[in-house]
């Protein structure tokens, strides 16, 4: 039985459970990532989001047809990495997930980030091949370009939903100028020190639904030990929270976000954890204002493209800022 969370009406027509389980980190445990999904399933997620970077969409897609939960009851995205930007590799790129995931149809099928890089093959060793000054070159392939590709996939009925992650507000305004099918989703990291609010507005007034990845400001990451910045679940005011409505940090973030009105993937392979995650409440105004607050003045990004593939992919312009 699907677990009783909110959904969002998207401007394909589809409606999508608030709270979903991500599958991001899997990679090297494909059989946990399989387990936890079997798990998440049972306990009534019917949102699941992976991408070929991944390399989780095999254990997810077994996991999700071995359930016995209706295909069609299960809403899950997946994701066109940067190497396979130009027109030609779009399709067969999306192919493969199709053939990973066991599926005749991706219910949302999105940009990973929005620049293009080289080709070098569809082989995992082949997605990431950085050059000697530790980098990843971008190569001109304009977004439209791609995207004409993309809605060739929902006419053909290969996917159902087309949409981004990684996009900034003026990349989405160009993207809808041009577009035949606008964008359904971004997908874009949403946290309390990292709130989001100028896109969070935005999207709700142009009809685009936004994903939260990293929800929890990602707690394992050790750099925010070297920024002198505080894990986002040991903040006052989601300290507070959580005993407010007696829940724990983590559901206070995940409901945090619900509140927003966007959707939120949390993930974990813990059994008891992918149980509570799910678990929605309501909570007070002002208190989703006080963790707003957060990173309203500082805002901290954990996913940062310069730091993770190089000086050539500084799409946010932040680092620019900084010179």
């Amino acid at each position: 039985m699907a677990a009783n969370v909110p959904t969002v009406k998207l401007n394909s027509g589809y409606d999508l459970p608030q709270i979903g389980y991500g599958t991001f980190g899997g990679a090297d445990a494909p059989h946990l990532v399989h387990d936890a999904a079997k798990v998440a399933l049972k306990e009534g997620y019917r949102h699941f989001d992976t991408a070929y970077l991944y390399k989780t969409e095999r254990s997810l897609g077994d996991a999700i047809r071995g359930s016995g939960v209706p295909r069609e009851e299960v809403f899950v995205t997946t994701k066109l990495w940067q190497t396979f930007k130009r027109p030609e590799h779009v399709r067969p790129a999306c192919e493969r997930s199709l053939q990973d995931l066991g599926f005749e149809y991706i219910d949302m099928y999105m940009f990973h980030w929005p620049m293009a890089w080289e080709f070098h093959g569809y082989d995992h060793e082949q997605i990431q091949v950085k050059d000697e000054n530790n980098d990843i070159k971008c190569i001109d392939v304009p977004i439209i370009d791609t995207w004409r590709e993309m809605e060739k996939l929902v006419k053909d009925g290969l996917v159902r939903s087309i949409g981004v992650s990684n996009f900034t507000i003026p990349m989405l305004e160009d993207l809808i100028s041009k577009a035949e099918i606008p964008p359904a989703m971004n997908q874009i990291e949403i946290h309390p020190s990292l709130p989001q609010e100028e896109m969070v507005n935005w999207a709700k007034d142009h009809n685009i639904a936004l994903t939260a990845y990293s929800p929890l400001g990602n707690p394992g990451f050790s750099w925010f030990a070297s920024t002198g910045h505080s894990k986002t679940l040991e903040e006052p005011a989601v300290l507070k929270a959580a005993e407010k409505y007696g829940k724990t940090p983590v559901q206070v973030l995940i409901n945090w976000g619900v509140a927003r009105g966007y959707c939120v993937i949390p993930k974990s392979v813990t059994p008891e954890r992918i149980k509570a995650n799910i678990e929605y409440f309501k909570m007070d105004p002002e208190d989703v204002e006080e963790i707003t607050k957060i990173g309203r003045e500082h805002p901290v990004r954990t996913c940062d493209p310069v730091l993770m593939f190089g000086p050539s992919n500084d799409v946010f312009g932040e680092h620019k800022k900084k010179d």
